[in-house]
């Protein structure tokens, strides 16, 4: 068996000058300063071989002190609030010898053990937890959501499954879809409306709700409900909502006050929120709130917009070659259900003019794919203005095969808050979306930058910020236990590294290592990479290894995604998962990070 201290056998080759300003020329934007240019030189030279680091900061060749131990992590890993309880913790968790322990000293085996600790990851540990302000209105977060969370493969003709509520709110999702039609016997079901899927009980599905709303965040849970159910139905969908979620379901009563702004993530702890179409104001279910009513169906008619979606339409429209003229379509609202919509009126979108004049702070608008590209090539800095005061959610257009997904960074970059992904459908987008919300406790809910909140005037084409861009640099040293390409006639892979920057479009780059051939699952290929970054709080940073063999086709082997925000800088390691998100545990890459 391999022994630990043969396991990361890293090293950095002697880099040139030229290779320096090669590196440097990479850069999109302006020259480094003579004292930035001085210090990247003393990065690259920086011992990458994990024996040479060992004894550099060893006393004696064979042990490292606590307080030699506190210089490596202050001077190689960049950390500052540490002291000399912190070098102590990690050689009584990392230190196999008992001797070592008792001596306060860290072997070479256990110096190894801590490289590739949680401590060494690349993703901050201490945004494994809540750090961000949670007390600030609803409009200020991106909030994970989630887009025809009942299907299982195909949105036409495909499986309705309570499992795909299961694992999305296991994931940390806080928005769900759920789209209500009309069953036998009175009971409301849940499917694609006109699509061929299969159906499930609207009961079995808040019943999965109810179970598992805050197993992975105590964050308010929004339920989008698509109703398109005869008023009857709209009925027992409420009568459902009320009896299975009880006090968990948020109402009037469970406020004194008349609210006049969107709450907290902070205030609605453990609360279930229900976005659709309502009657009339808030202000009109405050003054009924704790009146006995009688009336069993609203007379309330509205007037959907062609362009909203409704499910099954988009089908079959596609399904015949004539396509009649759109027509808005009318239905009935149950009294009863209106009433349980507070803070997420869904209202017909007509202009962001008439949006701010007119919209109310509870009221919110769905967007399709398709429109808010629209939206941005046409009025971009008015559609960030727009998302800065009400709530917006965006789906994935009907035109799609599958359950295909967009890239999400282009709709966060505007200020969407409920970027609804089909999250039964891996692949990049989904780790676009994994990435962004892997920091903050995984909560399902990340703070906006300051700049997109309080009437901005940003724009991501051309944002208007004071300081100079971030100069990130990555040293790709090398892989460890890569996995082996699937295809039947290899034993070995010719990997490579992608690092990708996903963010404001002047911000989105990619850069690529070497190929290595026939290298094992340990590969060596000390490239470095040079990014420039403008936004780097909308910047997430995508680690991709591929099979260059031609009988692979650039085969994925493992991936990791990160927001900037959250990578740490020093000798790092990075998580492979899976291409459906698992942990490719221990396969990892071997890296190190500088920026500034």
């Amino acid at each position: 068996m391999m022994a630990i201290s043969d396991s990361l056998n890293i090293s950095t080759p002697n880099i040139s000058e030229e290779t320096h300003f090669q590196a440097i020329n990479k850069l999109k934007l302006g020259k480094l300063k003579k004292e930035e240019f001085a210090f990247i030189r003393k990065v690259f030279s920086r011992p990458g071989e994990l024996h040479d680091l060992f004894k550099e900061y060893s006393c004696d060749g064979i042990n490292i002190a606590s307080l030699d131990l506190l210089d490596f992590i202050i001077v190689e890993q960049f950390e500052t609030n540490v002291d000399r309880s912190t070098a102590l913790r990690i050689i009584n968790y990392c230190e196999p010898i008992t001797e070592g322990r008792e001596k306060t000293m860290l072997t070479y085996d256990g110096f190894v053990k801590f490289m590739t600790s949680p401590d060494c990851c690349i993703f901050n540990q201490a945004h494994n937890k809540i750090y961000q302000r949670m007390d600030l209105p609803l409009v200020n977060y991106f909030i994970a959501s989630s887009h025809n969370t009942f299907f299982m493969n195909d949105q036409l003709i495909g499986w309705s499954n309570l499992h795909g509520y299961i694992s999305a709110l296991k994931k940390g999702c806080r928005c769900l879809e759920i789209v209500c039609c009309d069953g036998p016997e009175n009971e409301p079901m849940v499917y694609h409306g006109l699509a061929t899927s299969s159906q499930i009980l609207f009961k079995d599905v808040i019943n999965v709700v109810n179970l598992y709303a805050f197993e992975a965040s105590d964050y308010p849970l929004i339920l989008s409900l698509e109703v398109h159910c005869n008023p009857v139905q709209q009925h027992s969908v409420a009568d459902y909502l009320g009896n299975i979620l009880g006090n968990r379901l948020f109402t009037l009563s469970s406020t004194g006050n008349l609210p006049s702004k969107l709450p907290s993530p902070k205030e609605l702890k453990r609360k279930i929120i229900i976005r659709s179409k309502k009657v009339g104001s808030i202000l009109e279910t405050f003054r009924r709130n704790g009146e006995i009513q009688e009336r069993e169906i609203g007379e309330y008619i509205e007037e959907l917009d062609p362009e909203e979606e409704i499910p099954g339409r988009e089908a079959s429209s596609r399904t015949s070659s004539f396509r009649p003229k759109k027509k808005k379509l009318k239905i009935r609202i149950a009294m009863k259900l209106s009433d349980l919509i507070i803070y997420s009126k869904c209202v017909q979108f007509k202009s962001l003019k008439h949006s701010m004049e007119h919209q109310e702070f509870y009221e919110s608008n769905s967007f399709s794919e398709q429109r808010v590209l629209k939206l941005i090539k046409q009025s971009v800095c008015e559609l960030v203005q727009h998302n800065s005061r009400f709530l917006s959610r965006t789906y994935p257009s009907g035109n799609r095969r599958g359950i295909s997904n967009y890239k999400p960074h282009e709709f966060w970059n505007v200020g969407c808050q409920m970027v609804a992904l089909n999250y039964q459908s891996p692949g990049l987008c989904m780790d676009l979306n994994n990435g962004r919300f892997l920091t903050n406790g995984r909560c399902g809910y990340v703070l906006k930058p300051e700049f997109m909140n309080n009437d901005t005037k940003f724009n991501p084409f051309n944002p208007q910020h004071k300081r100079d861009p971030v100069t990130l640099i990555i040293q790709i040293i090398r892989g460890e236990h890569i996995p082996i390409s699937k295809t039947c006639s290899k034993i070995t892979v010719d990997p490579y590294v992608q690092v990708q920057i996903y963010g404001l479009p002047k911000d989105n780059a990619k850069q690529q290592s070497k190929s290595l051939h026939s290298q094992g699952n340990n590969p060596k290929w000390n490239d470095i990479f040079t990014f420039s970054i403008q936004v780097p709080e909308l910047a997430l940073v995508r680690f991709t290894v591929r099979d260059s063999n031609l009988f692979s086709k650039n085969e994925f082997l493992g991936q990791y995604t990160l927001p900037f925000t959250s990578m740490k800088k020093g000798y790092r390691f990075v998580p492979l998962l899976s291409f459906d998100g698992l942990s490719l545990s221990p396969a990892k890459l071997f890296v190190y990070v500088w920026y500034a």
